[in-house]
């Protein structure tokens, strides 16, 4: 076997980088954007269907108090919401009683 020098090392070298270069550029996927997911109210359901269909959803609540609380829904179960990741409170999660929700806001587009 021949022992490559100089200038065939350096050919070489040029001509294994082009060709790996090549698969790795043959190999990239066509990526777009991910299509936004949709989420529904539901009129036919009452707010607590609705919330739970809106699980992992970040949502704005309107308390009848007239108080607002926007955070990730975690779970709904009996009468009260867990809502996590509250919007400028850092480490603060909430429970809140269903029956005191009066409306619910959340971005679907």
């Amino acid at each position: 076997m021949k022992r490559l020098t100089g200038k065939r090392t350096l050919v070489a070298i040029i001509a294994l980088t082009m060709i790996l270069g090549f698969n790795l550029f043959m190999n990239v996927k066509n990526v777009t954007a991910a299509e936004p997911e949709t989420a529904q109210f539901s009129v036919d359901t009452s707010i607590m269907e609705n919330l739970a269909l809106l699980k992992g959803k970040s949502v704005t609540l309107y308390l009848t108090s007239g108080q607002t609380i926007t955070g990730v829904v975690n779970g709904v179960k009996g009468n009260l919401l867990h809502l996590g990741k509250i919007s400028q409170k850092e480490f603060y999660d909430a429970l809140v009683a269903i029956d005191r929700i009066s409306a619910i806001e959340m971005k679907v587009r």
